[in-house]
C-alpha cells in the first residue's frame, strides 16, 4: 500500500491527559506518549500523514474547549500543516470533518493511537471500519483510566479484544514503525 493511502491518526492526546492537574494522569501514561511520540516521528520521516484528533469538552471539564487542559500536548503537537479535528462526540467522525480530510488525502488505511480505549478510541476505529478504511490499532499505543470495578490495564485488554473480533488489525508500536519505515501496509498485508 502506497504511503499516501495511509496515515497516522492521533486521538485526544492533550494537556489534562498527562499533566495531572484536574484529573490524574492516564495508565501507563509515559508509555502511551513514548509509543505515540514515536509513530508520530515515523510517520513524519516516511511521509505518511498525521491526522490530530481534539476533543472539545463542555464548560468545566477537564478537555474544555480554550481550558489548560485541552490543548495538544506539546511532545507531540501538530507541525504547521498537520491537521487538526475538533470533536465533541466519542467517535472523530461524528459531526467532524474527519472523513472528507481523509479522502482529500486519499488515505484509506489507518494507524491509530489514543485516549480513551473504551470510547473515542474504540468508537473512532468502528465508524472508521464502517467508512470502509483499513484499522490498524497500536495495541500498546492507547490508554485509559480505571473504573470502580476494572482496572485500566484490563480495560485496554479488553478493548484490544473486541476490536480485533471485530476487524480491527492490532500491532505493537515497534511493529507499526517497522511498517511505516519499509513502505509496508500497517495492517501486516501487501
Amino acid at each position: 500500500m502506497a504511503n499516501d493511502q495511509r496515515a497516522l491518526l492521533i486521538i485526544d492526546l492533550q494537556n489534562a491527559v498527562f499533566d495531572g492537574k484536574q484529573i490524574p494522569p492516564a495508565y501507563a501514561a509515559d508509555r502511551l506518549l513514548d509509543n505515540a511520540g514515536a509513530l508520530l516521528r515515523a510517520a513524519r520521516r516516511s511521509r505518511v500523514p498525521v491526522i490530530y484528533v481534539q476533543h472539545c469538552a463542555a464548560a468545566g471539564e477537564a478537555l474544555e474547549e480554550g481550558g489548560p487542559g485541552w490543548p495538544i500536548y506539546a511532545p507531540v503537537a501538530p507541525d504547521a500543516g498537520e491537521p487538526v479535528v475538533c470533536k465533541r462526540f466519542a467517535s472523530a467522525f461524528e459531526a467532524t470533518e474527519l472523513h472528507a480530510v481523509l479522502q482529500e488525502l486519499g488515505v484509506r488505511s489507518l494507524i491509530v493511537t489514543g485516549i480513551q480505549s473504551e470510547h473515542c478510541v474504540a468508537a473512532t476505529c468502528r465508524a472508521a471500519l464502517e467508512l470502509g478504511y483499513a484499522v490498524c490499532l497500536a495495541e500498546d499505543g492507547h490508554s485509559t483510566w480505571p473504573t470502580e470495578d476494572r482496572s485500566a490495564e484490563q480495560i485496554v485488554a479488553e478493548q484490544n479484544h473486541a476490536l480485533s473480533a471485530g476487524g480491527v488489525a492490532l500491532q505493537h508500536t515497534e511493529d507499526l514503525i517497522s511498517a511505516l519505515r519499509d513502505g509496508r501496509a500497517a495492517d501486516g498485508g501487501a
